[in-house]
């Protein structure tokens, strides 16, 4: 059985890099769409959207971290490489963490966010109903 090689550079396009490309636009083109939409709409679309982003990188990292090669669930002898072990690497675990830390911030603002809208229109209700 032919095994192909290692690909360590991202300098010649694939089949992975142009799919990964896709999601990212995809994702991109998204998150442009809702940074056009009214306050109220946009606010619905991200508490909906962040606690599955937050989710999503969760698992991706946990599991890089719990099953990289020497991790909790890892293997520490040489075997047949599974469909998840390009994933198993220190650049993904970074990046998932540092998207934690981000998505968990965003989250806490928009909860914050939706407190401050709420009592703002609560007001504008009290003055509608002051000045009939």
């Amino acid at each position: 059985m032919h095994e192909q090689p290692h690909v360590a550079t991202m300098d010649k396009p694939s089949e992975a890099s142009a799919f990964i490309a896709v999601i990212l636009a995809l994702l991109g083109v998204s998150d442009l769409a809702a940074a056009s939409m009214k306050e109220e709409i946009a606010l619905h679309y991200w508490i909906a959207n962040v606690p599955a982003r937050l989710a999503f990188f969760f698992v991706v990292t946990a599991y890089v971290y719990l099953f990289k090669e020497g991790g909790v669930f890892g293997s520490m002898s040489s075997r047949q490489a599974g469909i998840g072990e390009p994933l198993q690497n220190g650049m993904v675990f970074a990046f998932g963490f540092l998207e934690i830390a981000a998505w968990f911030w965003v989250f806490t603002n928009l909860r914050e966010e939706r407190g401050q809208l709420a009592k703002h229109r609560m007001e504008r209700l009290k003055m509608e109903e002051e000045s009939m």
